[in-house]
């Protein structure tokens, strides 16, 4: 019988026999659950997106990218870490800067591998194991339905509609969703979202702002390129000049009269 809280492993390397190897390490520790193989950065990808693994153990050098472009790519999904392994120890400090737990040599060393799942461990209580586990879980089944969007707020995890956000605003290595009077926390980027909710009535006004337009009550321009935007809720948000050309592209002021002072 599985145990509920193990730690769930997608194993990425490009030589079979490797694969092999890491796969009988795994079996021999607990906690440990082995979800898939893949030997390519772009099938890790994949397979990552459909299994949801807590924990990547990944090759530096793959047949289309390499390791670190992996983890890049899968850099927003809910607490997922990585161990690389490499048959040469040049890119040791360069995992680490990355963020990967661990850099392991090939041969992998059972004592040596033992210690880097104790890393894991410490990265990860069963608490947060779970959570991370549920919150992948939600992003999987949601994340196909781009009208919903994941949202955390005091430890718990709400589906939220995209018609009822206001708008979106960038905080570090997270965005900050408000709603109405409540405002939820998500490991994403401005810069994703707007991709994909540019279908969905959502503009980029200003570098670190991705406006839902269906929450705008009336804009009224300021010159030098810039509207503010006046919202339903009675919050005011400046867009950029910067942005002014895609701000046109929804919402066509210079057709308006008095639209050319924008």
């Amino acid at each position: 019988m599985q145990n509920p809280h193990s730690i769930k492993l997608l194993i990425v390397d490009k030589e079979p026999s490797v694969r092999f190897e890491l796969t009988e390490l795994c079996r021999g520790v607990a906690d440990l659950q082995v979800l898939g193989e893949a030997d390519s950065g772009r099938a890790a990808i994949d397979a990552a997106q459909s299994l949801a693994p807590d924990l990547l153990l990944i090759d530096v050098a793959l047949p289309d990218m390499s390791g670190f472009d992996v983890l890049r790519n899968l850099a927003n999904d809910a607490g997922r870490l990585g161990i690389m392994t490499s048959h040469q120890p040049d890119f040791a400090e360069q995992a680490i800067a990355e963020g990967a737990v661990d850099y392991l040599i090939k041969p992998v060393n059972p004592d040596r591998f033992a210690h880097a799942i104790a890393r894991v461990r410490q990265r990860y209580s069963l608490g947060e194991l779970a959570e991370f586990q549920l919150k992948r879980q939600m992003l999987r089944l949601l994340g196909r339905q781009p009208k919903f969007l994941v949202g955390e707020r005091q430890h718990r995890l709400y589906p939220l509609d995209i018609e009822k956000i206001d708008y979106i605003e960038a905080d570090g290595n997270y965005v900050t969703i408000r709603t109405g009077d409540a405002e939820y926390i998500s490991r994403n980027s401005v810069k994703r979202l707007a991709s994909e909710l540019a279908d969905f009535g959502f503009v980029r006004i200003d570098r670190s702002i991705l406006l839902n337009i269906r929450a705008v009550h009336f804009a009224e321009p300021i010159g030098h390129g810039a509207l503010a935007f006046t919202l339903c809720s009675g919050t005011c948000l400046h867009s950029s000049k910067t942005y002014r050309e895609t701000i046109l592209r929804i919402l066509p002021w210079h057709h308006c009269r008095g639209g050319s002072d924008f």
